[in-house]
């Protein structure tokens, strides 16, 4: 085991952007498809499935009735679908 100084130990630490990665093309289409195709399928596949039991929510006594489960869908799904937008371009 070799020891170094301790001003030649961590030189790559000087660089802030030293650890700064950059995905390639593919990897920020890839990932960013996903995304967006998950935000898709949350929001699709959500509102079928919310559209079938419509009648047994409304007449729940839950106070999450079906506008609020609707909201739910939509912001999850969008946050998903922005989430692939972000990984696109940053």
């Amino acid at each position: 085991m070799v020891f170094k100084p301790k001003d030649e130990q961590f030189t790559e630490f000087d660089d802030p952007k030293a650890f700064e990665k950059h995905d390639c093309l593919s990897c920020r289409v890839l990932g960013s498809t996903a995304f967006v195709l998950l935000g898709g399928y949350t929001y699709f596949s959500g509102m079928q499935q919310l559209r079938a039991s419509r009648q047994a929510i409304e007449l729940s006594k839950s106070k999450y009735k079906y506008g609020s489960r609707q909201l739910g869908i939509v912001s999850l799904s969008a946050t998903l679908v922005g989430l692939g937008i972000y990984r696109m371009f940053n």
